[in-house]
Parts: C-alpha cells; sequence; structure tokens
C-alpha cells in the first residue's frame, strides 16, 4: 500500500533576477514594472490585453507601451519576430514620442483633480454637472466612486467638454465594460486632443475607431507569437452598441 505525502511547506511564489533590480527597479516607469510583474506572475498562461488591463487597472495601451519598453530594453524577447524595418522603426519611435505626450498630459491632468479634491460638492450644484451624474449613475456598472466624479469633473471644468459630449464619453466606456476612472480619463484627453467638440464630432471619431479595427480583423494576419506573452486582442461593433443604448435611453426618458 503506497503513502501519500503532502508538503506543507510547498511554496508558491514569483522569483524575480536580481539584474532586474539592479538595474531596471530604479528608472522604469511605476506601471511598467507592474506589467513586468503581471507577465512574470503568469508566464506561460494564456490571458489577453484586457485581462491583464482590468487586474492592474490600466488601460489596453498602457499594457502594449509596457511590453514595448521591456521588448526594447531586451528583458523580454520574442524570438519568432521578423526583423525591424527601419521604416517601422522609425513609426515606432514615432509611437513612442506620441505616448510621452499623451504621459505629459495625464501627468497635467492628475495635478487639475489633485487641485479639485473638496469641491465636488460645489460643483455638484451645476445642474448641467447634475445631468451628467444622474447619466453616469444609470450607465456605470455601479454608483460612481470619487475618483469618477473627479474624471468627470475635469472633463466638464477644465477640458470644457459638453455634457452631450461627456455623456456619450461614458456610453461608450460602459459599452466596452472599460468604466474605471484611468480609462475614462485616457478616453477623454485623447478626444481633447482630436479637437472633438460636438456630440457628431465624438461619433464619427468612434465610428473612425470602429473602421481602423475593421481593416485589422479582416484578412485576420497570422498572428506572432511571444513566449512571454499571449496577448489576444478582440473586435466589438462599439458604435452599434452605443446607438442602441442611447435610443434605449433616450425610448426609457420619453416613456
Amino acid at each position: 500500500m503506497g503513502t501519500n505525502i503532502v508538503d506543507n511547506l510547498a511554496v508558491h511564489a514569483t522569483c524575480i533576477s536580481d539584474d532586474f533590480l539592479d538595474k531596471y527597479l530604479g528608472t522604469a516607469n511605476g506601471d511598467y514594472i507592474k506589467v513586468y510583474l503581471y507577465i512574470l506572475r503568469h508566464k506561460g498562461e494564456k490571458y489577453s490585453i484586457e485581462e491583464a488591463a482590468d487586474s492592474l487597472n490600466l488601460t489596453d495601451n498602457d499594457i502594449e507601451r509596457a511590453v514595448r519598453y521591456w521588448e526594447k530594453l531586451g528583458v523580454f524577447k520574442n524570438a519568432d519576430a521578423p526583423a525591424v524595418t527601419k521604416k517601422e522603426a522609425e513609426d515606432e519611435e514615432e509611437k513612442e514620442a506620441a505616448m510621452l505626450r499623451m504621459e505629459s498630459q495625464f501627468m497635467k491632468a492628475d495635478e487639475a483633480i489633485e487641485q479639485l479634491r473638496g469641491t465636488v460638492d460645489d460643483i455638484q450644484d451645476d445642474e448641467e454637472f447634475k445631468g451628467i451624474l444622474f447619466v453616469a449613475k444609470h450607465i456605470l456598472p455601479s454608483l460612481p466612486s470619487i475618483k469618477q466624479i473627479e474624471v468627470l469633473e475635469y472633463m466638464y471644468r477644465d477640458l470644457e467638454m459638453s455634457a452631450d459630449v461627456i455623456e456619450y464619453l461614458l456610453e461608450y466606456c460602459a459599452s466596452i465594460k472599460k468604466t474605471t476612472y484611468k480609462y475614462m480619463q485616457a478616453v477623454a484627453i485623447n478626444w481633447h486632443e482630436q479637437g472633438v467638440v460636438t456630440l457628431e464630432q465624438a461619433r464619427e471619431l468612434v465610428k473612425s475607431f470602429e473602421g481602423k479595427a475593421t481593416k485589422k480583423a479582416a484578412p485576420k494576419p497570422v498572428a506572432k507569437t511571444n513566449k512571454f506573452i499571449n496577448f489576444t486582442q478582440r473586435a466589438d461593433d462599439l458604435d452599434g452598441i452605443v446607438q442602441t443604448r442611447l435610443l434605449n435611453r433616450m425610448n426609457h426618458v420619453i416613456d
């Protein structure tokens, strides 16, 4: 008769290289470190960018930017990736520059939001902002958090976005199930930089996103494999979902 022995001292742990701690810990962005640790923890597992972003409370772009950062430093290496052409390298540098500009906008936004702390009660006396909060309470999966309200206030006061555009932004984020305050802030900054002022411009911008996503999805290229990550993308009819939700909400108000 055999004996079944259970090791009660077994440790489930993720090992971190001393080289990483010595060379990169002091210089890397905090979000980049979070992504590195997440990938290290889930090495060999299958997960999507969306799952990683939700787990770390980051945006999809944050995850992709972090992965590119570590690959550029040689921490991660995609052995199956084709050689990068000069044009591709220049395009990548341009993207990185755009990301740096976006990070600068994030820092300014965070500073503005920090200055708004404690003023939420004041702005809630604004009838138009009350309407935005009313929509947020019915669209978001849960009651708006203080952080979410502060971001809405930032959109309304600092970015001077109209109530219609903010409500449409809420619909858009809810339709793709990305309603964290940081993601909503990222979308707001992007729309502001794109010069979105009217509801029609916001709709056109979402349609352009949808068009680009459709072109990327068909014909679907053979995905590159990476022994460190197994990210999968998904494509949704975002504008269709948003339009349907808007129509339903308008019919509900009419009734």
